[in-house]
C-alpha cells in the first residue's frame, strides 16, 4: 500500500511565499520604523525649529555648566547630556522620562534658564522616538524591535532570493514602451523590483545595524568570539571614599577634573549619583572614537579625586568593533553624503511597500476578473 504524502497548499520553503506573507504587514511596520529613523537623523535641527528658544550659543566652560547643574535637585535626575556644537544646551533626563533643556550662562553674573520641558509623547519628535526605539512598548525595551528586525532581514533575503538569478533580466526591461507607459500591473512590479535591487545594500545596512543594537549583548559576544577576544580582566578595586550627601554637589569641580583626566577627549554624558555612597561618572569621546556619546568612562569621588579611567581604545577588538554599530546606524560618521544616503534609505521601504501593495492589489483584481469570466463561460 502506497504511503500518502502530505501536500501543503503552499510551499513553505519557497522564498516567494515568505516574501508575500511578510511583505504587507511587516513591511508596513518596517516603513514606519525607517521613516521615523530618517526624521530622527535631524532631531537636533528639528528641535531648534520647533522650539526657537533652543537657538542659543554654545558655552563650553565647565565652571559655568557646573553652576547650572549645582542648582538642581540631584535626586530627581538620571543623567545629563553636556553641551555640544550641534546641541548647545544642557539636556537633563528626569527619572520619569521627562527631558529638561537648560541654557548655560555666558558669564558668572547671569542666571541659568530653563528653556524647555518635554514630557514623553509631548511632540511629534518624541512620538517618532518612541516608535523607532520601542514601537510604543518601552517596558519591553528593544525586544519587539529586535523581532521586527529579524523579520525584516528574512523579508529582504526572501525578496532577493525570489528573483535570483533568473529574473535579474528585469533590470534591463524598460519602464515604458516607446513612450507608452507599461500596464499598471507590470509597472508596479518592475518598479518594486528595480528599487529593491539597487537599495538592498543600504536597507541591509540599516536593518542589520538596528537589529544588532536590539541584541547588543549577543552581538558583542559574537564579535568577541569571532575576533577571539581575551577574557575581560577584572577591574582594579577603586579607592575608598567617604559617603557624601546628594545635596553636596560640585559639578564645576567634577567637570574640570574629569576633563583633566582625559584632556584629549570631549565629555559627553554625566550621570547623577543615586545614593550618597555613589561615585560621579562621566562618558567621554576620544578623537579616535566613532560613538557620538563616547565609550570612555571617567569615575570620580564626590571630593573630585579620580577613582578609575577606562579608555574605549583599550577595550578588546571585538568590543571595540561592536561600538561601531551605533555610529553607523545614526550617521555619526561618514559626513553629509552618508547622512543623506541613510535618510534616503529610510524612505525606500515606503516606496517598496507602495509598489508591492499596488502590484498585489492589481494581481488580485486580475485573478478575480479571470475567475468571473471562467464562471460565466
Amino acid at each position: 500500500m502506497a504511503k500518502k504524502r502530505l501536500v501543503l497548499p503552499v510551499n513553505l520553503l519557497r522564498s516567494r511565499f515568505w516574501h508575500r506573507l511578510l511583505g504587507l504587514w511587516l513591511g508596513a511596520l518596517l516603513l514606519l520604523v525607517c521613516l521615523t529613523g530618517s526624521i530622527l537623523l535631524f532631531k537636533n535641527p528639528l528641535l531648534q525649529w520647533l522650539y526657537p528658544q533652543l537657538q542659543i550659543s554654545l558655552v563650553d566652560d565647565p565652571q559655568l555648566q557646573g553652576r547650572t547643574l549645582n542648582q538642581l535637585d540631584q535626586s530627581q535626575y538620571g543623567f545629563a547630556r553636556l553641551p555640544h556644537f550641534d546641541r548647545p544646551w544642557l539636556e537633563l533626563s528626569r527619572h520619569d522620562g521627562t527631558l529638561e533643556y537648560w541654557s548655560v550662562p555666558v558669564t558668572a553674573a547671569e542666571t541659568p534658564q530653563l528653556l524647555l520641558i518635554r514630557a514623553p509623547y509631548s511632540d511629534v519628535l518624541d512620538w517618532c522616538y518612541q516608535l523607532h526605539l520601542y514601537l510604543f512598548v518601552k517596558s519591553w525595551k528593544h525586544q519587539l524591535l529586535g523581532v521586527v528586525g529579524l523579520g525584516a532581514l528574512l523579508l529582504l533575503i526572501a525578496g532577493l532570493k525570489t528573483q535570483w538569478p533568473s529574473r535579474w533580466r528585469m533590470l534591463k526591461l524598460p519602464l515604458s514602451q516607446r513612450g507608452r507607459a507599461l500596464p499598471a500591473l507590470q509597472r508596479h512590479r518592475q518598479w518594486h523590483y528595480v528599487i529593491g535591487v539597487f537599495s538592498l545594500p543600504l536597507l541591509l545596512l540599516v536593518v542589520i545595524t538596528g537589529t544588532a543594537m536590539a541584541y547588543n549583548a549577543q552581538t558583542q559576544q559574537l564579535f568577541s568570539w569571532v575576533l577571539q577576544d581575551p577574557p575581560q580582566p577584572k577591574a582594579a578595586p577603586e579607592p575608598l571614599f567617604e559617603a557624601t550627601a546628594l545635596t553636596t554637589a560640585d559639578w564645576g569641580l567634577w567637570l574640570s577634573n574629569a576633563g583633566k583626566a582625559l584632556p584629549e577627549a570631549q565629555l559627553r554624558l554625566a550621570s547623577f549619583r543615586k545614593t550618597p555612597a555613589d561615585a560621579v561618572q562621566f562618558r567621554a569621546q576620544l578623537p579616535e572614537e566613532w560613538h557620538p556619546n563616547g565609550r570612555s568612562v571617567v569615575r570620580l569621588s564626590p571630593d573630585g579625586q579620580l577613582l578609575s579611567l577606562q579608555r574605549a581604545t583599550d577595550l578588546a577588538p571585538g568590543r571595540q568593533l561592536s561600538q561601531l554599530i551605533y555610529p553607523l546606524h545614526v550617521a555619526a560618521v561618514g559626513g553629509p553624503l552618508y547622512l543623506w544616503l541613510l535618510f534616503a534609505a529610510g524612505l525606500l521601504p515606503a516606496l517598496l511597500w507602495w509598489f508591492g501593495w499596488r502590484w498585489r492589489q492589481g494581481r488580485q483584481q486580475k485573478t478575480a476578473i479571470s475567475a468571473s469570466h471562467r464562471h460565466h463561460s
